[in-house]
């Protein structure tokens, strides 16, 4: 029975109870809610509802020719559609989002858009209309969780015999929070850097992947370089916690100074940050508050003219984004204060405001907001144990596949070891990963490295083997106890996982009319992504009530002392960054970037050599004689690169919707070839969406869905009554087929479609959500 249990480890009393599952499963007592924040009724102010119906019937009557009735209701409701988009442009919600994303969209589309009458249709209007009806489309209907537009909440598990508790607050959101994006630090630091007086004052540190042995430096060079006693004296004081004025009194006091001036070493300090072996500046970690550590490092210089002026344009910049913060909620005052911040910004720094421009998921600009949704949310045992008995048969081929992998990588890397171990003599950790990663680049030797692929086509032939699925049949359905055997005969044999106690993270969404309909068992679940990774990021953690009980949680699921890689900034962002790891964990550092905290616990790549024990790959830090599994600096990444790998497609082209006991595991699910949608390559609006429609009522495929592009990172919404979208769609389709004939298009049914969305606000209008939980596995 699921329910709220002891610990799975009760010996760290402060983490709060988890839920049972299984022998080894149990889910964390918190679910992030991640929600939509505009109302779903913003994206069906789309749709075209006369013409849509007087196209069926004109679909069904077998007439070649549309009448003139047909193109009258589509052209009225083409203006109805140009009416709602310019309202929209018009509101403040819209508005208010598009400054936070992308000011110069809201500039040259919102605005001017606004401005016009539904009657102006000329190119440009439509143009501004498709950019408007993208944001649309995007804040109404996907649970992306950023700003007010996609709000974090938090939901408890509880042993309450009420299914669900929903309790909306009186606004969207309770709280709003401006954060600086990292690169907007790191740019003020590297003005800082550039005044050579304030340089001296900041701390030089050796790379991790360069060691020191007596006066040899080692590294990623073809031999050791021979140092100079004075060069190799340097470089051992460069360990990032001492500022370089204070490196150089300290070798140029005594009777016997190891070199005869202050700036001869800061000549020899810049060499080495040119030849690569240094940094030399105020670094700024991949933190949520960047800020605070580069005050803090700031604050540490000695000289109190140089520390005032080398605070005095963070301070701006920070009174800058309080005026950012002050304005959130009125567009016209939010406008002025982030042309302020952008003014100050570019005045302290030389620097453009913005970066990475036309990228989605970027950061490209100076700050962000995130926000807490305002209400309360609990999920009852009724609804814990429909998804438990079903998540516990999923979860076992997920860890089946997770051991399969680990597997795979651990005999990868053995033979990766023989190959650079001469005689079986230890390798330096930084030459094993790097020849691990560079080997991934190449599909020949990442199979043998690392076989994702291979496990993850054995993990697909077997759940379609044990579904079975009939076909030709859209709905099927499946009890527990008929697949449970099953389940435990392809998927029981279980391998090594990446850590001893590992996480997933399922996203999980509640079918349902209305938060009444589940307390009174009219509801079914639909499971989303699996993620093979506590998916708990920074961002969710930051809007958590007591984020100290998921630390607590973090606590008590690991063995040990955690070793984890500090994660560069080229590939993830300070919202998105893994951050529940024990408080004790060892920061791994293998590239530039900087330690999260001064003073972290941290291990040097160049200090680690790869050696195998009684036929085991272990890692000697040869600095302090400790040793640790090969595996334990290959977890996270692991986790993150196979993250997204677990995926029921229990068909190719076409896959039925299969439900197990009320819980939807498959959504219903089409893949067509790009170049075969002919309806794309269309350039009459009002054809293209009548052969659009044929070719989707042909196959079934319902009014609401999302498709997925090769060309986007992310599926779009499409409603086939919109002629608007169903345009955006069909130009997305013409570029993937341009770009890659060979290439699909994915389709799934929209479910929970928008009438059965339970989450609400104070003023009852509806939006999408989803619930992401964190099951630990051990």
């Amino acid at each position: 029975m699921t329910g709220v249990s002891e610990p799975l480890d009760s010996t760290k009393p402060d983490a709060p109870a988890l839920v049972s599952l299984a022998p080894g499963m149990a889910l964390w007592p918190w679910a992030a809610l991640r929600g939509a924040g505009f109302p779903a009724q913003d994206a069906l102010r789309l749709a075209a509802p006369t013409a849509a119906s007087a196209a069926d019937t004109w679909l069904a009557s077998g007439l070649e020719t549309p009448g003139d009735a047909l193109r009258t209701a589509f052209d009225s409701d083409l203006l109805g559609i140009s009416a709602a988009l310019r309202s929209l442009a018009g509101e403040s919600h819209l508005r208010e989002a598009l400054l936070w994303q992308n000011r110069h969209a809201y500039k040259t589309g919102v605005e001017p858009l606004a401005a016009l009458p539904a009657t102006a249709r000329n190119s440009k209007a439509r143009q501004r209309e498709r950019l408007v009806a993208s944001y649309v489309q995007r804040y109404s209907t996907k649970n992306d969780t950023i700003g007010f537009f996609g709000p974090v909440g938090w939901a408890r598990l509880s042993p309450s015999n009420e299914g669900l508790r929903w309790t909306p607050g009186q606004r969207l959101v309770s709280r709003r929070a401006v954060y600086f994006e990292t690169w907007c630090l790191d740019a003020l630091s590297a003005a800082l850097a550039r005044d050579a007086s304030l340089r001296h004052w900041a701390p030089p540190r050796l790379l991790p992947y360069f060691r020191l042995e007596g006066h040899v430096l080692h590294g990623p060079m073809p031999t050791p370089v021979e140092l100079s006693p004075e060069q190799a004296l340097l470089l051992s004081r460069c360990d990032g916690s001492a500022s370089a004025a204070s490196i150089a009194r300290e070798l140029t006091a005594g009777d016997s100074p190891a070199f005869a001036s202050q700036d001869e070493i800061f000549t020899a300090l810049e060499q080495a940050v040119g030849f690569g072996v240094l940094v030399w500046g105020w670094e700024v970690p991949l933190v949520i508050r960047p800020e605070v550590v580069l005050r803090g490092a700031l604050m540490a210089i000695e000289d109190a003219d140089a520390r005032a002026r080398a605070l005095a344009p963070l301070e701006r910049l920070e009174r800058a984004r309080a005026g950012v913060e002050a304005a959130a909620g009125t567009p016209t005052a939010l406008d002025a204060a982030v042309a302020e911040l952008e003014a100050v910004f570019q005045e302290v720094t030389g620097a453009p405001p913005t970066r990475a421009a036309g990228q989605t998921y970027a950061s490209r600009t100076l700050i962000y907001e995130d926000c807490a949704r305002d209400g309360d949310l609990v999920l009852g045992a009724p609804v814990i144990g429909r998804l438990g008995a079903v998540l516990e048969l999923v979860l076992t081929g997920a860890r089946w596949l997770v051991g399969e992998v680990t597997r795979g990588t651990r005999a990868g890397l053995d033979a990766l070891f023989d190959r650079l171990s001469e005689g079986g003599a230890p390798v330096s950790l930084t030459a094993l990963q790097l020849a691990f990663v560079q080997g991934l680049k190449d599909p020949a030797s990442e199979a043998e490295l690392m076989p994702v692929a291979k496990a993850v086509a054995e993990h697909r032939r077997r759940w379609r083997e044990l579904f079975a699925l009939e076909p030709e049949v859209r709905r099927q359905t499946r009890t527990v106890d008929s697949l449970r055997p099953r389940v435990l005969e392809a998927f029981g044999e279980v391998g090594p996982a990446w850590r001893s106690r590992w996480h997933a993270s399922p996203d999980v969404m509640i079918d349902a009319a209305s938060e009444e309909a589940v307390r009174a068992g009219d509801y079914q679940l639909v499971l989303g992504e699996l993620h093979l990774c506590n998916s708990i990021s920074s961002l969710f953690v930051e809007q958590h009530p007591a984020p100290e009980e998921l630390f607590a949680l973090a606590e008590r699921c690991a063995s040990g002392a955690d070793v984890v890689p500090v994660f560069p900034k080229s590939e993830w962002s300070q919202r998105t960054l893994p951050c529940l790891f024990p408080r004790d964990s060892l920061y791994y550092l293998s590239g530039q970037e900087p330690p999260p905290q001064p003073g972290a616990r941290a291990l040097r790549v160049g200090d680690m050599v790869v050696e195998r024990r009684d036929g085991t790959l272990e890692v000697l830090d040869r600095v302090s004689g400790r040793r640790f599994g090969l595996m334990e600096f290959m977890a996270v990444f692991l986790e993150q690169r196979c993250a997204s790998i677990f995926d029921l497609a229990l068909a190719d082209d076409y896959s039925p919707r299969v439900t197990v006991d009320g819980v939807v595991v498959a959504r219903e699910r089409w893949s067509a070839p790009a170049s075969e949608l002919g309806f794309a390559g269309l350039t009459d609006p009002m054809a293209q969406w009548l052969e659009a429609r044929r070719w989707q009522q042909g196959l079934g495929i319902p009014r609401f869905a999302f498709f997925k592009v090769a060309t986007e990172r992310k599926p779009c919404f499409v409603d086939f009554d919109s002629p608007l979208l169903v345009e955006m769609m069909a130009k997305l389709v013409r570029r993937t087929a341009e770009a890659s004939p060979a290439s699909r298009v994915q389709f799934s049914e929209m479910l929970p479609d928008p009438e059965h969305l339970w989450l609400t606000d104070a003023a009852q209008r509806r939006y999408t959500s989803e619930l992401r939980l964190v099951c630990e596995m051990s």
